[in-house]
């Protein structure tokens, strides 16, 4: 298990090294071993030492190659079971990828039913029964199916706010995109409340005229008389005769009581003045 290593060395312990004689003193020179070390000369082999820290540090690079060897092994390994018995590269990998994406998919294709749904729902419920077969024969492309069916109604309801603000409150037509965005999924219960609020303000101004029109004929003047208003405090002055002859001018009955005949022509008078 372990790797061979060969050294061009002699083993031997430090206190085996033979002394020699010589060294830095009092009065003498420098040792003849630091010369040769110096000039590259010796005689004999070059001994070194190795303590146990120093075959610890062997060890433990041996067994960091043999477990790295050991881990590449079994990657190969298990990469050859994922090949399957039909030789595929990573088949068990693509199954699980696929059928993480069929999820994704069907959800994507609820998500959007939902929405066709509920667009049907505020602008045209019959068509409700229509959204399974619609979903069906636009498979695959459910996203464009339902971004036609939303411009179709939602550009109706627009179309239709706008008719109303142009023709009751034309400064509110700039408005329109601002209110579309804050009712977004509501778009047909913002167009009821605008017809509603719309709708009653006709309703009042189509009462309006009649009104005006009632009191200006309480306020027609009263047909001008070709005879002078006389008063029914001249009319009850009068003398029996004078009245007869007033009520012969205007065309009036002179029979009964003087009473009777002061009655009638105050009454003619209220009725032409």
């Amino acid at each position: 298990p372990y790797e061979l290593r060969t050294f061009n060395t002699t083993f031997a312990p430090k206190d085996s090294m033979p002394k020699k004689k010589g060294g830095r003193g009092r009065g003498g020179g420098k040792s003849s071993r630091g010369r040769q070390k110096r000039s590259g000369r010796g005689s004999g082999e070059r001994r070194f030492a190795y303590d146990a820290s120093d075959i610890e540090k062997f060890d433990r690079e041996d067994k960091e190659k043999k477990d790295e060897l050991e881990r590449k092994r079994r990657e190969e390994e298990d990469g050859e079971e994922d090949a399957g018995d039909q030789g595929g590269v990573g088949q068990p990998l693509r199954a699980v990828r696929e059928e993480e994406e069929e999820d994704d998919r069907e959800e994507e294709v609820a998500m959007y039913r939902q929405k066709i749904t509920a667009l049907y729902k505020q602008h045209n419920p019959s068509k409700i029964g229509d959204v399974d077969r619609l979903m069906a024969q636009y498979s695959g492309k459910e996203d464009k199916l339902y971004e036609a069916i939303k411009k179709k109604y939602i550009g109706q309801v627009k179309e239709k706010i706008t008719q109303l603000y142009q023709k009751h409150n034309p400064s509110k037509v700039a408005d329109i995109g601002r209110l579309m965005t804050k009712f977004e999924g509501k778009e047909a219960q913002l167009l009821a409340a605008i017809e509603k609020k719309y709708a009653a303000m006709s309703i009042s101004e189509e009462k309006e005229p009649k009104q005006s029109a009632k009191t200006e004929k309480k306020k027609k003047p009263k047909k001008k008389s070709e005879f002078d208003k006389i008063g029914s405090i001249k009319i009850k002055k009068m003398k029996p005769n004078v009245l007869k002859d007033k009520l012969k001018e205007r065309g009036l009955s002179t029979q009964g009581t003087k009473k009777d005949c002061m009655d009638r022509l105050i009454a003619w008078e209220a009725e032409n003045f």
